[in-house]
């Protein structure tokens, strides 16, 4: 038995064991009556350690946790040595939960503004790609080639995916491979040439991305060692070696839906939060940009929505929407330095016209 067993757990049983020694029988049934004129060893137990019947059956079942078998349910054709049970104690169980969960919330809390810091001084910009699907059909592979070429060709760019790095079909979705011409080992092989391509600062996973039918992530498994990934959305605040640092607000959705306005939910969280300069998503394959001055605080800031790679889509066809041509990724040129709130930061459509801005300003700078 566990030397570790409680003070009163041990009385329990020592008790038990003397009157099976007695010749006491056993509870009859759980109700812990004897027969018409004998009281039961349930009975007996618990008036020895005046304890109620309640705390006797809830004893009993630590004691059974701890691997001890009522003398009355031993064979009588053979005996054995009990084991010391390979499961946790609960106390130290409920322990080790408590530990987890504080851990969690420190985890939670050090993601809030989470700081990215960047050693490159003057302008930077961050490619904020919207849902490649790289394996499926309708991926333009030409123009993400291209946009990532223009990354990695650009001083002072770098990337941030918003989401959906694969199609990644699972449960009742699984069918949708046969209407693919990548295979699912092909799919892999997209999405690790992908998070290899450049040099990305960010990767949000979407929720193709976190369909782990095996609670097994690819993602991290096939990014670069070190590259900062997050499940769904990130808060981050990104900091440089001179100026004033930018906070982003990157999801790959966020909640809020509007018809009429493409950036209702941008808007809507920039409004109850008013923390950050840009406010950017992915998840809709449709593009919209806007900035804004808060006409009470002045406060100056950008909402976006990058459309993505997947530029022929038929369930959006099936649905009877609009194919836009633009907008595949949302690039953000930050200038630290900037006087004026609106030269802060300026967002681009297109990653090469940003590219281009970004060299005039890094020129301006030497």
């Amino acid at each position: 038995m566990n030397s570790d067993l409680d003070p009163n757990i041990r009385s329990l049983i020592q008790v038990i064991d003397e009157l099976y020694k007695e010749g006491c029988p056993p509870p009859p049934d759980i109700s812990g009556r004897g027969g018409p004129n004998q009281p039961s060893s349930v009975q007996v137990v618990a008036s020895r350690l005046n304890i109620s019947l309640r705390t006797y059956y809830r004893r009993v079942k630590k004691a059974e946790q701890a691997g001890y078998v009522l003398p009355w349910m031993r064979s009588e054709e053979y005996s054995f040595t009990a084991t010391e049970s390979p499961d946790m104690e609960v106390t130290d169980l409920v322990d080790h939960v408590t530990k987890r969960f504080k851990k969690r919330q420190r985890s939670m809390g050090q993601r809030e503004w989470l700081p990215v810091t960047f050693n490159r001084e003057g302008p930077l910009a961050i490619s904020f790609l919207g849902d490649p699907h790289v394996d499926d059909n309708g991926c333009n592979w030409p123009c993400l080639r291209r946009d990532i070429d223009t990354i990695n060709k650009t001083e002072g760019m770098y990337a941030a995916s918003l989401g959906d790095a694969s199609n990644n079909w699972v449960g009742r979705l699984s069918r949708l491979w046969a209407s693919q011409e990548t295979s699912a080992k092909q799919s892999w092989q997209l999405v690790q040439w992908l998070l290899t391509a450049t040099d990305w600062c960010l990767l949000v996973k979407g929720n193709h991305d976190m369909w782990l039918p095996n609670d097994v992530d690819p993602i991290e498994w096939l990014k670069v060692p070190g590259t900062l990934t997050a499940d769904w959305q990130a808060r981050l605040e990104f900091r440089f070696p001179k100026g004033r640092p930018l906070r982003v607000w990157a999801a790959h959705d966020m909640p809020g839906h509007s018809q009429w306005n493409p950036l209702h939910a941008q808007q809507k969280r920039a409004k109850f939060t008013q923390e950050a300069s840009l406010y950017i998503s992915g998840h809709r394959h449709h593009w919209a940009l806007a900035q804004y001055e808060d006409e009470w605080t002045n406060r100056v800031y950008w909402t976006a929505r990058a459309k993505g790679y997947k530029t022929e889509d038929e369930y959006a066809d099936r649905l009877g929407h609009g194919q836009q041509q633009y907008g595949e990724a949302i690039t953000a040129v930050i200038d630290p330095l900037a006087k004026s709130e609106t030269a802060f930061l300026v967002c681009f459509a297109n990653v090469q016209e940003a590219a281009d801005y970004l060299g005039w300003k890094r020129a301006k700078c030497t």
